[in-house]
């Protein structure tokens, strides 16, 4: 209300990576502007291609809070998912699975004001809990925690980061999933990307165990104060992508497509307790 932002603006932020074909952000896309060093090796799967190496992983070329996701440790449970219903309602993407020990989020918000510089940066580590060496983290595994290590870097660093990431794309705000060996090696530029999420992306360390009410508040405030300054710079453009109802439509898709997960999962639990 303060800036007489026109709330609809916010999903427009990113719109020039939004692909009007397709209707989604895609994955292959963002792939395709990924700086070579970071990329991991992924490709639109079908039935005649098999992977170089396991394990990897399988996604819905849109999608998010890992939903849909698979670890696939050898040809014959790529086969299994290949012949679920769920498989069949979207493209996946078979992915090489990075082998960095840590996985890091991190949140960016470019500043409304200051030309390359950023308004808000957030940096996550995630941590799982299971003995699995290649979980599917995310909000919907319980074994998942975050921690926030914001402050480990300092101001200087931070600003090496953002310039880093800002090769891939002049992406408003963003939150990318990166693997590394160490925090330091992230700042060495020795790191895989997994994705980056430009759609109502969220900083992680709101749910971070680490950070008290108040600060949370604080990240939240900065967070949607330059987002606002943001899209009240929208205002006077024309919009030229459906963005909102287009992503709803794919997040109904991938609802569909969790709930088919699950039934599987059940099922198949289901049959190994008969075995």
């Amino acid at each position: 209300m303060r800036f007489l932002t026109i709330p609809w603006r916010y999903f427009q932020l990113n719109a020039r990576y939004f692909n009007r074909q397709k209707k989604i952000f895609s994955k292959q896309d963002l792939d395709a502007i990924t700086p070579v060093e970071w990329r991991l090796n992924q490709y639109i799967d079908r039935p005649e291609l098999i992977p170089a190496r396991y394990p990897v992983f399988a996604k819905p070329e849109w999608g998010q809070n890992s939903t849909g996701v698979n670890c696939i440790h050898n040809f014959a449970e790529l086969e299994a998912l290949r012949a679920t219903p769920s498989y069949q309602v979207q493209n996946y993407l078979i992915q090489q699975a990075a082998t960095g020990a840590i996985e890091f989020e991190v949140f960016v918000v470019k500043h409304p004001v200051k030309a390359g510089q950023f308004a808000v940066m957030s940096i996550t580590q995630v941590i799982n809990a299971s003995a699995d060496k290649f979980p599917v983290n995310g909000i919907y595994n319980s074994d998942t925690r975050y921690q926030d290590i914001t402050e480990q870097l300092t101001s200087a660093e931070q600003q090496q980061l953002w310039q880093e990431l800002n090769r891939m794309g002049d992406f408003t705000l963003a939150r990318y999933s990166l693997k590394a060996d160490s925090l330091g090696a992230l700042l060495q530029r020795q790191f895989k990307l997994v994705e980056v999420n430009l759609y109502v992306p969220m900083p992680l360390s709101l749910l971070s165990h680490n950070l008290t009410r108040l600060q949370k508040y604080q990240l939240l405030y900065k967070t949607t104060h330059s987002l606002a300054q943001l899209a009240q710079q929208l205002n006077s453009t024309k919009v030229t992508q459906g963005i909102f109802f287009n992503k709803l439509i794919a997040a109904r898709r991938g609802q569909n497509t969790r709930i088919l997960n699950q039934d599987e999962t059940t099922k198949a639990t289901n049959l190994q307790m008969d075995q």
